[in-house]
């Protein structure tokens, strides 16, 4: 539907548009801003220590560089993992 036709029938019908705007814009930031805090949640909850561990254990027995000891892989991929995770958090 053209939003100025509809934008014209309110105005016809007396219902003030800039108001239905203003509280759809309040009700969708409201509706984000929980997706957000829902979604830093879990980026916590993943990213915990317990997280980075398993995470580091994980990518370590997937990935060797067989010219590098394992302590140095786990050393690389713990810090690649706390760039991505302060990344993660300012985003959120």
């Amino acid at each position: 539907m053209n939003i100025k036709k509809l934008e014209g029938f309110l105005d016809k019908a007396g219902i003030d548009t800039d108001e239905i705007k203003e509280e759809l814009k309040s009700v969708v930031q409201e509706e984000i801003d929980e997706a957000k805090e829902e979604v830093k949640g879990k980026i916590e909850e993943k990213f915990s220590d317990e997280g980075q561990k398993e995470m580091v254990r994980k990518i370590n027995d997937a990935i060797d560089i067989p010219w590098i000891s394992e302590k140095y892989e786990e050393k690389i991929f713990n810090g690649i993992f706390n760039i991505v995770k302060g990344v993660l958090r300012k985003i959120f």
